[in-house]
């Protein structure tokens, strides 16, 4: 994958437990997916490759983002008893690169992405639910103005250019569209000329408006095209002022009237009405006197709210014929947007500083943000009825409550297209309980799936139903579920306990290179040898080279050594001495007096802080253990461990294994020393240090798995007794009674004597 300039790699990260596939993050916003495929196709497991066949790495997905700060928003129309078959909650974000997304308000996801405008999008209003108008101009840049009007569809990603360029146009730049409630009519503002309108059937421009037509602040759509109000009075401070709204009909064979309104600069507000190519302008209401100008209008049914420059609202009751001044105290208002719904009264009110919800019945405020707390507000609408969203200049999208807090729905209530598992959403004892049904169905008989008493029924039947375990579990092992199980439940340091577990119990599934020193010792050579081919071919320093012979010391080959320390080019300053280190190394002799020379001159060096130098040479003598003791005692641990892994005996290995491992848990670094156990099939040592660190839920599995194998020593009776009784009063601090006694009767004598008082207390 190349990388531009502008897109560079931020972060990796590789798919937990299976390890097949990759995700990787870029500057620009975008994280792309990757897949491991074989000859075969797709791989299912990292464990599984075959590396000598052909393998590579396919993208799979390449998610895009909102790289660009938005510059518009808006969501599609609200849910209706007509689109409610294929409603979908839809929000169409416009950056500043020309870009349009179209991001899935439930699951949160981009699912379209449209590269129209040669300039940002300054505005997109929704024709129906799957298409699009949007506008952009370069308005402050250099050069001639340049309008651009898409009408796209977002199903098929057809788009058509509506308004074509001509010299009368583009020296005026558009600075809004409004479409009609009935989507018949799109509207087009112009800065500092009369606005057009346009059919959005024929996609053409029905008429544009006279010269002498007053300059245009804000305008609205009426929601509805049949007013309830014939001829209404409206008292406005004792001023009467009559509004023309009539009453008009369906009409099928023609376009049918609509409404909306309209403010100047002088706080007029203008009423019109457009019938097919027909404008009729209705009655003009005088401002008021304490209002500045008028920015925005927010209208529904009888409602009416106007936002001015001084921070003033005023409701306007329609019916009632009322209407009242409320200061708002933040400055000038820049949108207003009333929520969707029939009863609904909230009023979404967006300032240059915040956002606040007004209760309009109460001409009061409901809850308060600024941008302080969210960021610079670049543009807000209504997902739902009580669903505000807001959109910051970082290009994050908020969903929130009537509260505006973020994130108000549980994560239970989201409506996705596949369930998800998500343990951890449910309370920690139900969670535990679950965990351990699937996990221990040795105490049951049959695998009936029925609801434990220790759960509740309706959490007991969704986790089922998210997870369909039946066919998956009921033919697994103890072992395998619980493998199974740590995955589901996201451990990753069990699961890798387990695999280690289910290796050295039955060698059936090698372990990864992953694993490392918790690898079988044939296993850790192999892979040391692989893996020093490759450093060999990609060194390209005198350090790299210094490593490599290092390594071929300490794994007892000499003739490698010896053609890399003569490869040294003759102007080194290391050239005297590489070459007298090659002579060396190819003139060792078995003979007694070569081996205590050689051993004396490395016990020099080791005492004067050459320890390296120092270990290679009773590597070279055979004395692969005395130098383990030296790297120990300097506390080079790691090089010790690999060390005894390709050097030793059996017996050397085990010694230095086993004060490595006392030495990790008193150190803190518990888990490395369980595997360490484990693979050293000390199942006894590993159950006791789980159980010294409190993990009884772990200890008594793995107890449990080695009695099941046959590979539980017989000095470890204690040591599983003692698990099984704490595992017991771990199931009765989950209500799990059942569960509790039957390891009550493994857990000798101790956990008979708790058992009887369990079941004289359940009785």
């Amino acid at each position: 994958m190349r990388l531009c300039k502008s897109a560079k790699l931020i972060g990796l990260q590789a798919k937990p437990f299976t390890e097949e596939k990759l995700l990787f993050m870029l500057t620009d916003g975008r994280v792309v997916g990757w897949r491991l495929f074989d000859c075969d196709g797709p791989v299912d497991f990292l464990s599984e490759v075959r590396w000598e066949e052909d393998v590579r790495l396919v993208m799979i997905h390449n998610t895009g983002s909102n790289s660009s700060p938005p510059y518009s928003a808006k969501v599609c129309p609200p849910l209706s008893t007509k689109n409610s078959h294929f409603y979908r909650p839809l929000l169409a974000l416009g950056s500043s690169s020309g870009s349009i997304l179209i991001v899935d308000l439930t699951t949160t996801k981009t699912i379209k992405e449209f590269t129209l405008h040669t300039s940002p999008v300054a505005g997109i209003e929704w024709v129906a639910n799957r298409r699009i108008i949007s506008f952009s101009n370069n308005l402050g840049g250099s050069g001639p103005i340049k309008n651009e009007l898409y009408y796209t569809d977002i199903n098929t990603g057809r788009y058509q250019l509506l308004r074509t360029a001509t010299k009368d146009r583009d020296d005026v730049p558009i600075v809004g569209i409004k479409v009609s409630y009935l989507h018949q009519y799109l509207i087009v503002l112009l800065k500092d000329r009369p606005f057009e309108l346009w059919d959005l059937k024929s996609l053409n421009i029905i008429r544009e408006m006279p010269g002498n037509f007053p300059p245009v602040t804000t305008l609205e759509w009426s929601p509805t095209q049949n007013h309830p109000l014939k001829n209404a009075k409206f008292n406005k401070k004792g001023d009467e002022t009559t509004i023309l709204t009539e009453t008009t009909t369906n009409q099928n064979d023609g376009p049918i009237r609509e409404h909306f309104v309209f403010t100047d600069t002088d706080g007029v507000v203008y009423h019109l009405m457009v019938e097919g190519t027909v404008i009729k302008e209705g009655t003009r209401i005088p401002p008021d006197s304490q209002t500045g100008l008028i920015n925005s209008i927010a209208w529904r049914g009888d409602l009416m709210v106007l936002g001015d420059s001084t921070g003033h609202l005023s409701f306007w009751d329609l019916k009632a014929r009322q209407s009242r001044l409320v200061p708002t105290g933040r400055g000038a208002i820049k949108k207003l947007l009333l929520a969707p719904g029939r009863n609904t009264q909230l009023l979404l009110v967006m300032f240059n500083d915040g956002v606040e919800i007004w209760d309009c019945t109460e001409s009061e405020v409901l809850s308060s943000i600024k941008s302080s707390k969210i960021g610079e507000v670049v543009d807000v609408d209504w997902g739902a009825s009580d669903r505000p969203v807001i959109v910051n200049e970082s290009g994050s999208v908020h969903i929130m409550d009537v509260n505006l807090d973020t994130a108000p729905n549980p994560v239970t209530a989201l409506s996705l297209h596949t369930p998800i598992w998500l343990p951890f959403i449910y309370n920690q004892k139900e969670m535990m309980n679950f965990k351990i049904y699937i996990q221990h169905m040795g105490w049951q008989d049959n695998w009936d799936m029925k609801c434990p008493k220790s759960c509740t029924p309706l959490i007991w039947d969704s986790m089922l139903h998210t997870l369909k375990l039946r066919d998956k579990f009921s033919t697994l092992s103890f072992l395998e579920r619980c493998l199974v199980t740590a995955a589901l439940y996201g451990d990753m340091v069990e699961w890798r306990l387990w695999q280690v577990l289910a290796y050295y119990l039955d060698q059936s599934s090698p372990l990864s290179s992953a694993f490392d020193i918790i690898q079988d010792n044939q296993s850790f050579l192999k892979d040391q040898v692989k893996s020093l081919a490759i450093q060999e071919k990609c060194r390209s320093t005198y350090a790299h080279r210094q490593h490599s012979i290092h390594r071929h010391i300490l794994l007892g080959n000499t003739d490698k050594p010896v053609q890399l320390l003569l490869e040294v080019e003759q102007d080194s300053p290391n050239f005297y001495q590489d070459c007298l280190r090659a002579s060396l190394i190819s003139s060792v002799s078995d003979s007694e007096v070569a081996q205590s020379t050689i051993k004396l001159v490395a016990t020099n060096l080791i005492a004067n802080d050459h320890l390296q130098e120092g270990c290679q040479l009773l590597c070279l003598i055979k004395k692969a253990v005395d130098a383990c003791r030296y790297m120990q005692n300097f506390h080079w641990y790691n090089e010790a461990i690999w060390l005894a892994k390709v050097a030793l005996s059996k017996e050397e290995y085990l010694e230095v294994m086993k004060y490595y491992i006392d030495l990790l848990v008193n150190k803190g670094s518990r888990h490395l020393g369980i595997l360490l156990a484990i693979s050293l099939s000390f199942f006894d040592k590993a159950a006791e240090i789980l159980l010294a660190t409190k993990l009884v839920t772990v200890a008594a599995p793995l107890v449990e798995s080695c009695i099941e194998a046959g590979k539980w020593p017989e000095s470890g009776g204690e040591i599983k007794d003692r698990v099984f009784v704490e595992y017991a009063k771990y199931m009765v601090s989950l209500n799990n009674l059942e569960v509790a006694l039957k390891y009550c009767d493994m857990g000798g004598e101790k956990g008979r004597q708790l058992g009887e008082e369990l079941r004289i207390c359940s009785q």
